[in-house]
């Protein structure tokens, strides 16, 4: 399934399979088109959220391999934000631009509408999934490394990572849903804590780089 599949099945706007997969591609890089060939060959959906800052840049898709995928009934399209920046970290204003500006530049370039967004680094708070549903999204994904279930939210999504260096046989696992944990319903203390630790450093460095 797509992601906005998913999340319409969890508001109950379509029936959920007993084991529904979405498969997503973040950030927009060039070897994305290669890969999800194999995926459509199988008859497989995808969600490939873009970067749009970042589109035509160096090791990054053209703005046409971005159209011609939107084209395709097998790939969802969606947005990442402008710059790939830690939204939760941006004053409103900001997070506004980066979600409401991915969105529209995408749809420029595909010609047909884009309803869901991925968090950058997967970082989100409150003002930043309201800024989300305010833009017009009808989902969007979070990371948590975690199962998505029924009673997830559709404007935070959990996924679970796949590297380059994630074994077959735990792909396996998470897909039989064993070892992995069930999405929480809100924020977690210790996601705000490394937040407000990361805001601190970025202050410090501006105090020191401010003496003369």
């Amino acid at each position: 399934m797509t992601v906005t599949q998913i999340a319409d099945a969890i508001r109950h706007a379509r029936p959920l399979p007993a084991r529904p997969v979405a498969i997503t591609f973040d950030d927009g890089f060039a070897d994305n088109y290669e890969a999800l060939g194999p995926v459509i060959d199988r008859g497989l959906l995808a969600t490939l959220y873009v970067t749009t800052g970042e589109i035509g840049a160096p090791h990054r898709l053209s703005a046409p391999q971005v159209a011609e995928l939107a084209a395709m009934t097998s790939v969802e399209l969606g947005a990442h934000a402008v710059r790939h920046r830690r939204l939760d970290e941006l004053a409103p204003p900001e997070v506004t631009a980066e979600v409401r500006d991915s969105k529209t530049r995408l749809e420029h370039i595909a010609g047909r509408g884009v309803q869901s967004f991925a968090y950058p680094h997967g970082a989100y708070a409150a003002g930043v999934r309201r800024a989300v549903a305010a833009a017009g999204y009808r989902s969007a994904a979070a990371v948590k490394n975690a199962l998505s279930h029924d009673g997830d939210d559709p404007l935070t999504i959990a996924r679970w990572t796949v590297t380059a260096g994630t074994p077959a046989a735990r792909v396996a696992e998470i897909l039989e849903g064993r070892r992995v944990a069930r999405a929480w319903p809100h924020e977690r203390l210790r996601t705000r804590a490394h937040r407000a630790a990361r805001r601190g450093r970025r202050s410090l460095t501006r105090v020191v780089r401010r003496r003369p």
